[in-house]
């Protein structure tokens, strides 16, 4: 006897651009908001990781998806759709910062590198470890949003509240930065 075996349907809505999705999102496609929550997680989450600890990086997170959803209407069509999602990420990620900051609270300690998650390939975890922890928080975001999500300078400047000028001056310091710690290393290794 033969079986027939099926293949689960394609998602219709993966070949569909991010400001697609957007705008169907607008029009109330819940399929489509559900494309870009599956696409932009890992990444929002890591870049909230500049700013917060773990636990609370993956609650903003949350917290930026829920809100994107309830404010899909203010998405303005045809502009770029990542840029206006790391916003609302950054701007609940420096509410949170300042929350803490009131209330005076002691972050539980990030996962060690060996415990990060799937979507981040190990050998880059102490690289970024390394430039958060010598980094302000901006220069870090800048770096993450540019070289990691890769975001062009327009849509880094939109998300940070910036000009380019400034978003270059920013990348260009922290990588001066970086590799002068770098130099730092090598040279301490050596001797």
């Amino acid at each position: 006897m033969l079986s027939i075996i099926t293949q689960p349907a394609a998602n219709p809505y993966s070949c569909a651009s991010d400001e697609e999705l957007g705008s169907l999102a607008r029009k109330g496609r819940v399929e489509a908001f559900d494309e870009l929550v599956r696409r932009h997680w890992a990444g929002i989450n890591r870049f909230l990781l500049g700013y917060l600890p773990h636990g609370s990086s993956e609650d903003v997170a949350q917290e930026a998806f829920l809100r994107a959803f309830r404010k899909i209407e203010l998405y303005e069509e045809g502009k770029p759709f990542t840029p206006w999602l790391f916003t609302i990420a950054r701007r609940l990620a420096l509410n949170a910062i300042r929350g803490r900051n009131r209330r005076r609270e002691v972050p539980f300690p990030d996962r060690p590198v060996e415990e990060q998650s799937p979507e981040e390939p190990l050998c880059f975890g102490p690289l970024w470890q390394f430039a958060k922890d010598r980094l302000s928080a901006n220069a870090y975001a800048a770096l993450r949003l540019h070289y990691a999500e890769d975001l062009p300078i327009e849509e880094v400047a939109r998300v940070l509240d910036k000009n380019k000028i400034a978003v270059k001056v920013m990348l260009h310091r922290a990588r001066r930065r970086l590799s002068k710690f770098s130099a730092q290393l090598k040279e301490t290794q050596t001797t």
